[in-house]
């Protein structure tokens, strides 16, 4: 019931939206003749955002590195699933958010791309990181260890 409830709320939100972008491309009336307003074909609201990784916690520091290279990937890839499902319930004009993730000591990027609103709802359960690669994200690991993906 909750569920569907947000859903309907998200609905209104984007019809809220498409009315204003609707509104915006109407032309002046000229002497009382038809309105003569842009036709709206397609939009699509996208955020970027770019973040850095956390480090993992202080108490896990003193682990061998093999698993403290395993602790940061499995929390970095949480964290991603977890900000893109909560941006999206924040953002309900959103329709696609633009994402890069990067390294917290080098600052490159280490998860990037495109999600879709759809593609997030569409998603089956799994690991967390076949969920990412399945809705659009890209990140490479080589024992345990993320792989810049370069500027």
């Amino acid at each position: 019931m909750i569920r569907a409830a947000k859903r309907f709320a998200t609905y209104l939100a984007q019809q809220r939206l498409r009315r204003r972008v609707i509104g915006a491309l109407e032309v002046n009336r000229r002497a009382g003749v038809r309105n003569d307003g842009l036709s709206l074909k397609s939009m699509r609201n996208r955020l970027e955002v770019e973040w850095q990784a956390r480090e993992i916690h202080p108490w896990d520091q003193g682990l061998p590195p093999e698993r403290t290279a395993q602790k940061f990937v499995q929390q970095c890839l949480e964290d991603v699933d977890a900000a893109i499902s909560r941006l999206f319930a924040a953002l309900p004009d959103t329709d696609e958010i633009v994402l890069r993730v990067l390294d917290p000591t080098t600052g490159d990027p280490i998860v990037a791309g495109t999600v879709t609103r759809a593609e997030v709802t569409a998603a089956s359960a799994g690991s967390v990181g076949m969920k990412l690669k399945s809705i659009g994200l890209v990140f490479r690991l080589a024992n345990w260890q993320f792989e810049s993906l370069g500027n």
